[in-house]
Formats: C-alpha cells, structure tokens, sequence
C-alpha cells in the first residue's frame, strides 16, 4: 500500500513541480540568481519530501510549493519594478577589467560574489573563461565584467575584435525570421502560414531543385523568399 501512496505522491509532486515552474517562468541554470536558485532547491526539497514522506499530509507539501513559488514570483516583479531593489537581490555587474588592466578592488569583490554562488574565481579562472571566449591570452582583453549570474563578459582590444560589414562600408541585406516549413520530409502547415510563401510555391521551388521530399531533413524560408534545405 506505502508504495503505491509513494508513487501517487511523486506523480502529484512532479505535476505540482510542473505547473510552479510554467508560473515562475523557465530559466537555466546560468540565468538564474542566487535567490532563484534558493528557491528552485527549496521547492524541489519539499517535492522530494512530499513524496518519500506518507505522514506528511499532501496538501502540507502542495501550500509550501506554492507559497515559496509566489515569492519567487513577487521577487521578480519587484526587481522588475525597482532599479534599487533589483541592484539588491540581483547584485549590479562588476567590471574586473578596463582598459587592458585587472582592477584589483573589483576582483575582491567578484570572488565574494563566486563564493555565494558556491564557485571559485581566481586569475587562473578569468584566464580560463577568456580561452572559452575565444581569447587565449590577457592582452587580448580591454574590458572584462562579471554578470549577476556570475558569467563572465569580454571586450577585446581593437586589433583583436572581428572584422564586421561595417569595417568595410558594407550594409548586408536584411534576411529576417527564418522559417522551418520541412521537417524530417514533412511539411509544416503552420510554419508554411506564417512563411512570405504558400504551400504551392514552395513545393514548385523543390521540384525546381529535383529533390524529394523525403529526402529533406529541413528546409526553411525567410523574409526574402530564399529556400534553405538540408537534405539527409
């Protein structure tokens, strides 16, 4: 009997886990604040508990979730709401590096940040982040700034940045939203709707192409009717 009750409870704990979450609105891990991240184990917790624990009555469990749910909720709005509160809860950006050079204060400040959010920051660990950016050395970098989720930004120096349109007085055409209207050789009728093309057209533009329909793995349209297809 326990280990049917305890199969009912996690099926009603998931269910409960499922429509808090759509609520509280869907973040990864990297997006989340401290206070987020509190909350989601706070939750998962008492899901965990309501489930393993058959004297502990259900509804106990389903009003903990919910009311630590709101407060995520109200937490957001109020950092939405308020410039002051949001510097508070979320924490502001902090800049390690300007102008090529590591400011030490800051520094001190991201690796009390690091240690709140149970990680390490050293200069080993910026190094390491500049060479996941794509910037294998210091003097590559002008500018470095901690996010509130502890992420680390990069600005290169001049000489370092890529070469964009702009460096060459060149305006790229506009290519817009694009379109996924074949999927695994089957069209998409609403995907085909919201594309500038209809179902017709799209299909002389295969034929156009000799390629079978079944042999798409993925096609898509953009705004400037141009067809990009994938084939198997």
């Amino acid at each position: 009997m326990e280990f049917f009750q305890i199969i009912i409870l996690s099926f009603v704990a998931m269910a409960v886990l499922f429509l808090l979450t759509k609520l509280m609105g869907f973040r990864q891990i990297s997006e989340m604040s401290f206070f987020d991240y509190v909350i989601g184990i706070t939750i998962g917790s008492i899901a965990a508990e309501m489930s393993t624990n058959i004297d502990l009555e259900w509804w106990k469990g389903i009003t903990a979730m919910a009311v630590w749910a709101v407060i995520g909720v109200l937490l957001s709005v109020i950092t939405q709401k308020s410039i002051k509160a949001r510097h508070f809860i979320s924490g502001e950006a902090i800049i390690i590096m300007q102008k090529g050079k590591i400011i030490k204060k800051n520094m001190k400040k991201a690796i009390k940040r690091t240690q709140i959010l149970a990680t390490m920051l050293d200069i080993d660990d910026l190094i390491a982040s500049a060479r996941a950016s794509g910037y294998f050395s210091l003097a590559d970098i002008d500018c470095a700034i901690m996010e509130t989720t502890g992420n680390i930004s990069f600005m290169p120096t001049p000489l370092k940045r890529p070469l964009n349109p702009k460096d060459f007085n060149f305006a790229p055409i506009r290519e817009g939203l694009s379109y996924d209207v074949i999927l695994d050789g089957q069209l998409l009728e609403k995907e085909i709707e919201k594309s500038p093309i209809g179902k017709n057209e799209l299909k002389k533009m295969i034929a156009n192409r000799d390629i079978s329909l079944n042999d798409i793995a993925v096609a898509s349209v953009d705004e400037n009717k141009q067809l990009t297809i994938t084939t198997y």
